[in-house]
């Protein structure tokens, strides 16, 4: 299942601008980070989820880097009802490409990295942030 989530991800990506499929990534707290609290169900759920896209990535013969594992972790996230967070983070100081802009695409439930590896809050500024649709979102004002 995450092989093809990959798969339809990474077309959806040729064919459609990611501005258009933001919205299925999740609630938008746009550059604001948040990390959702998970119950020991849904960690161990999450560690499941991050190990089958991770596997099904190494075996893509189509594109199969952050962005699209990170969005078949959500979907797989909101199909086993698991509460996640997905950042899209950039870097003008990463260690291998000193100088150049670099994007990251990673999706964290609570402590538990889904996609994306781990020590990205230090290597990339948040620039976007979705939450899982279902997680009270508290928005300021009156």
């Amino acid at each position: 299942m995450a092989w093809v989530l990959i798969g339809v991800a990474s077309g959806l990506l040729v064919v459609v601008s990611f501005r258009r499929l933001a919205p299925l990534m999740g609630s938008s707290l746009e550059a604001a980070a948040l990390l959702p609290i998970a119950d020991a169900n849904q960690l161990r759920r999450a560690r499941l989820i991050g190990r089958a896209v991770t596997t099904a990535a190494r075996f893509a013969p189509f594109r199969a880097d952050c962005l699209p594992q990170a969005m078949a972790a959500v979907t797989l996230c909101r199909a086993f009802n698991v509460p996640y967070a997905a950042f899209l983070g950039a870097s003008m100081s990463t260690p291998d490409k000193p100088g150049e802009l670099a994007a990251h695409a990673w999706v964290r439930c609570g402590p538990v990295p889904i996609t994306g590896g781990t020590g990205n809050f230090h290597r990339f500024g948040v620039v976007a942030c979705f939450v899982a649709p279902h997680i009270g979102i508290p928005r300021g004002g009156p």
